[in-house]
C-alpha cells in the first residue's frame, strides 16, 4: 500500500491549469496540490484566480506537504499571452510537468438560427486555438522533463451529440483525433496526451439554461438559479434520461491518475467519467 501510495504522489511537480474557477477546475487544483503538486492557475479573471490560489495556499499552511498555487492572469486567444503565461508558470516553481485545459465554453442554440455563426470566432479560440497555442507552448517544458502530461477536459455530449450544441461540438470535437496524433508524437519523450470527457457538470447546465448570447454563454459561473439548473437538468432527461450531475471529485481524481506515475501506460485516448450519460 505505500508504494503504490508513492505512486500517487506529484510533488516536485508543476501543472499548468487553464480556466475559470469551475467546480470542476476547483476540485482538480485542490486534488493535484493535496497530492504535492504545485498548480498555476491561468484565467482572464485574476481576481477570481487570485483568491482561489490564496485559498489552496492557506491550505498548505495547514497541511505542509500540500503543493502551492499562483494565479496567472492571460487572454489565451493571444498568443504572447500563451507564450507569457507558459513561462511565467515555469519560472514561479522551476519548470512546467503537466498541462491540463479547462477552458471550455458554448453558445447554446441550433445550428439554423440565422445568429448561429456570430459568435464563431470566440467559439474556436476557446475551444480549440488556445489548447492547440498553449500545448505548442508547453511541449518544451514537458519534454524536456521526460515525464509530461497533457490533459483536455471536454464535454461529453460533444460525442454524444446534444442538440443545440453543435458549435461546440465543431470547436472542441476535433481535440480527440488531435490527442492521438500527438500522443505519438510526443512519445519518444515520455509524454502521454488524453482527453478526459466529462458528464453533466453544474456549470455546463448554467450554460444549458442561458439564452443564446447571455452572459452565462460567456462567462461560466455566472449567477443563475438552483431552479433553472434544475430545469435544465430535467430537460436534458428528455434526451438523455439517465442524465445525471458528475461530482467534481470523480474527475479530478480521473485527473490526478493520469497526472500521476500511475498513468504513465495511457495515452491517446478519450476516457469518459459521465455517471451514466449515455
Amino acid at each position: 500500500m505505500a508504494e503504490l501510495d508513492a505512486s500517487f504522489k506529484l510533488s516536485e511537480r508543476t501543472a499548468l491549469l487553464t480556466g475559470p474557477c469551475t467546480t470542476i477546475n476547483q476540485s482538480i487544483a485542490t486534488k493535484l496540490t493535496s497530492l504535492g503538486c504545485n498548480v498555476a492557475l491561468v484565467d482572464r479573471n485574476i481576481e477570481r484566480s487570485s483568491r482561489f490560489a490564496e485559498q489552496l495556499m492557506n491550505n498548505r499552511e495547514i497541511h505542509e506537504r500540500h503543493g502551492r498555487a499562483v494565479a496567472i492572469q492571460a487572454d489565451l486567444s493571444k498568443s504572447h499571452h500563451v507564450q507569457d503565461a507558459a513561462s511565467r508558470a515555469a519560472e514561479s516553481f522551476g519548470g512546467l510537468d503537466i498541462y491540463i485545459d479547462g477552458l471550455m465554453t458554448s453558445d447554446v442554440r441550433e445550428f439554423r438560427d440565422p445568429q448561429s455563426l456570430e459568435d464563431l470566432d470566440r467559439m474556436m479560440d476557446v475551444n480549440l486555438r488556445s489548447p492547440l497555442m498553449m500545448t505548442h507552448a508547453v511541449l518544451k517544458f514537458l519534454e524536456g522533463r521526460k515525464r509530461g502530461r497533457v490533459i483536455y477536459l471536454q464535454h461529453d455530449v460533444v460525442r454524444i451529440g446534444l442538440e443545440k450544441n453543435g458549435i461546440l461540438a465543431a470547436t472542441r470535437g476535433g481535440l480527440p483525433d488531435f490527442t492521438r496524433v500527438l500522443a505519438r508524437e510526443v512519445a519518444v519523450n515520455n509524454v502521454t496526451v488524453n482527453v478526459v470527457a466529462l458528464g453533466i457538470s453544474e456549470e455546463f447546465l448554467i450554460q444549458q439554461s442561458s439564452p443564446p448570447g447571455a452572459p452565462g454563454t460567456r462567462g461560466i459561473g455566472a449567477a443563475t438559479s438552483q431552479t433553472s439548473i434544475n430545469e435544465a437538468l430535467q430537460a436534458l432527461r428528455q434526451s438523455f434520461p439517465r442524465a445525471t450531475m458528475i461530482e467534481p471529485d470523480r474527475v479530478s481524481n480521473l485527473v490526478a491518475f493520469l497526472a500521476s506515475p500511475l498513468g504513465a501506460g495511457i495515452t491517446g485516448q478519450t476516457i469518459s467519467v459521465n455517471q451514466g450519460l449515455i
